[in-house]
């Protein structure tokens, strides 16, 4: 959806696409600009919602690649930039001639006069070009029965300018273009954080499509093996896939024998056996032998593309939930416009003087100005914001404070999560008359200078250091070196029941011992799941590895095997959360998490994870361990605190002032002067600790 510009407009937008004959389902998600609509196509067809998204004031645009849509928030930020910078400069001025005019009361009634008409003019570029699309967007909400912020501030600021022009017929000093100018302001610099955070929520779905450098070596009858895009490729192409290469297309093996690295994809710590015939999908890494693929897939229909449209329909599913400060405003407007009306009216049969009722009235818009309102949450998650990069976390979408109120579940994803990613060297089990060091001494000197996991693995838990001159041999399933009395040492792989890959160490043909290998866990993820569990939180495990490793991780963490879920697709793990009852936190790291933590109310990223991951998160964890998440929890509910304290001041200041200004005991600058005090006071408030 082009021109969707806050939550107010996504709620209204999805009342009138659900309102429309023959559309069963409709959700307007704002922060991505997307739309999810299921409808019946006997009743309603696509040109048919286009139009009514055009009526509605916006523009239904076709599946294109979601570059394009970062590209129009680029485009967003920029103009917005441009419109704040000039209401700073010509609003900066306009309130300082107000000022002088508020605090220097000597001056001559003439000379009060031409600096009020001055400060009208430095704000006009403000009220014509700064809050041009707040008024567009006030309009759009009255059609869409959503009235939101950017109807109240347009109310305040025609209440502003109504009553400063009053006073200027009148030949009065006293105006409040200062008044409409730092609402403007205030708005337009919190709708340029918003769209710095959809540009990030795009840019989740555009890290899907940017895994690996998309090219693939494919056969053509005249040119032989030559480089091309995977987009170009069609099914049945012969693709060619190097050891040590990411696999760039989905299809079948024909020839070779390999391994294959998925963890990426799907979460499974160890590498897997692939022959012809077995499939092979994009992204996974080929790790020993080149194999042939035949494509069976088209890009955009991969398993890794599947993923993408996974985390896209995820956000949009969420739909158009405002935070309950957008509902407030939507509810204080439709207030306002009624009180201010009802004064008017009251004052006319009064006392009918028509000058006095409309002056009344203009003060009860000027007085109710959402100045305080509009701060509450936006200076709350700035804190937020200073305070969670003190602590190594950056928030994403500040909407996730409300959402991780009352959470009630947390799942955890494995590889790359609990555990560091990487192998390491658990337990040695050495033959009768051999020690622990003797076996992995000699494990070491076969599989140095060799560069594979499993190989740095077993060097690094021997620390042999530099006393190893010739490095061993890799060979198809195992490693191997002649030592200088011409012994000869192999290790090689074999079959283990307990989910750990079991490395046996024979010297001339003879067993000395055996090596278990792991994956590393993470040094805080016991702490961190304790941490969860005392919160009064369910902790569970959605891992697409085996249920051997999944369940030796449990153990060591402290869950229970029915608290573990193996071999979960991506798919499993995001309808697994949505079918969960409460709001669900999600912690992952890899592509594979991704649909995952956008499904989740509370998405939140290691910080080794895959670019990917912590694109689509809610919370990314930049330092430290899983005991961030902890911290996290505790950020954002002082955050709720604070915004709750902050609305119930501006709400406490709107019923103080609005009786008196309705009586007439409050003049249009004393309206100004509580207004600016209580935006103050919220401001304070936010700042304390």
């Amino acid at each position: 959806m082009d021109g969707l510009f806050c939550g107010g407009c996504a709620r209204g937008l999805e009342r009138r696409l659900g309102e429309t004959d023959g559309v069963l389902l409709a959700r307007v998600h704002h922060l991505s600009a997307s739309a999810l609509v299921r409808w019946d196509t006997q009743r309603c067809d696509t040109a048919h919602l286009r139009a009514v998204v055009r009526q509605a004031g916006y523009r239904l645009i076709e599946r294109a690649d979601p570059q394009d849509a970062v590209d129009r928030f680029d485009g967003q930020i920029r103009q917005l930039t441009l419109r704040l910078a000039v209401s700073v400069a010509f609003g900066m001025w306009a309130m300082v001639a107000a000022i002088v005019i508020y605090v220097t009361p000597s001056l001559g009634a003439n000379l009060g006069w031409r600096l009020a008409i001055a400060s009208g003019l430095l704000a006009s570029p403000v009220l014509l070009y700064g809050g041009w699309d707040i008024g567009r967007m006030a309009i759009r909400s009255l059609r869409l029965r959503a009235p939101g912020l950017d109807l109240l501030v347009t109310l305040g600021v025609l209440g502003a300018v109504a009553a400063s022009l009053v006073h200027l017929g009148a030949g009065d000093r006293h105006v409040y273009f200062d008044t409409a100018v730092m609402l403007i302001t205030l708005l337009l610099t919190g709708r340029l954080i918003e769209t710095h955070i959809r540009r990030r929520a795009a840019q989740g779905v555009v890290a899907m499509g940017r895994l690996f450098d998309d090219t693939a070596l494919v056969w053509r009858e005249a040119d032989g093996w030559q480089a091309a895009p995977s987009a170009s490729l069609r099914l049945g192409d012969l693709v060619r896939i190097p050891a040590g290469a990411v696999a760039t297309v989905d299809g079948l093996i024909l020839t070779g024998k390999s391994r294959l690295n998925s963890a990426v994809l799907n979460g499974e710590s160890a590498p897997r056996a692939i022959t012809p015939g077995d499939r092979i999908s994009a992204g996974a890494v080929n790790l020993d032998r080149m194999i042939e693929v035949s494509v069976d897939r088209e890009a955009g229909d991969r398993d890794v593309d599947r993923m993408g449209g996974r985390v896209a329909l995820e956000l949009a599913t969420r739909g158009g939930d405002e935070d309950r400060i957008a509902r407030l405003a939507g509810t204080l407007t439709q207030g306002l416009i009624l009180a201010a009306v009802l004064v008017t009216a009251a004052t006319l049969a009064v006392m009918a003087d028509g000058g006095e009722a409309v002056m009344r009235g203009l003060v009860v818009l000027l007085a109710a100005c959402p100045c305080a309102l509009a701060l509450a949450a936006p200076l709350a998650q700035a804190r937020l914001s200073a305070k969670a990069a003190g602590h190594g976390l950056r928030f994403s979408d500040p909407g996730v404070v409300d959402r991780m109120a009352g959470l009630r579940t947390a799942f955890l994803d494995k590889t790359g999560t609990l555990t560091l990613g990487r192998l390491e060297v658990v337990a040695v089990d050495p033959c009768p008359g051999w020690s622990v060091a003797q076996v992995l001494d000699l494990a070491a000197r076969a599989e140095t200078g060799i560069a594979h996991p499993l190989a740095q693995a077993v060097v690094a838990a021997a620390s042999i250091g530099d006393a190893v001159v010739v490095g061993g041999q890799r060979l198809d399933r195992g490693a191997e070196t002649t030592l200088a009395d011409g012994t000869h040492v192999h290790v090689g792989g074999v079959a283990s029941l307990q989910g750990e890959t079991r490395l046996r160490v024979t010297v001339d043909g003879l067993a000395v011992g055996d090596l278990l290998l792991a994956d590393a866990l993470d040094p805080s993820a016991a702490d961190g799941v304790a941490q969860l569990k005392r919160r009064g939180l369910r902790v569970a495990m959605a891992t697409g590895d085996a249920d051997g490793p999944a369940l030796a991780v449990a153990q060591r963490i402290g869950l229970d095997a029915a608290a573990v879920h193996w071999g979960c697709t991506p798919a499993d793990k995001a309808d697994r959360i949505r079918n969960t009852r409460g709001p669900v936190l999600f912690v992952g790291d890899g592509v594979n998490d991704a649909p995952a933590l956008t499904a989740a109310a509370c998405g939140v990223s290691v910080a080794r994870a895959h670019p990917a991951a912590a694109a689509t998160a809610a919370i990314v964890i930049l330092e430290g361990g899983l005991e961030q998440v902890d911290v996290a929890l505790s950020l954002a509910a002082e955050t709720r605190r604070k915004i709750r304290q902050n609305v119930v001041l501006a709400l406490a200041y709107n019923i103080i002032v609005l009786p008196l200004a309705a009586l007439g005991l409050l003049s249009p600058l004393g309206a100004a002067i509580a207004m600016t005090a209580s935006s103050l006071l919220v401001l304070l408030n936010a700042l304390r600790d």
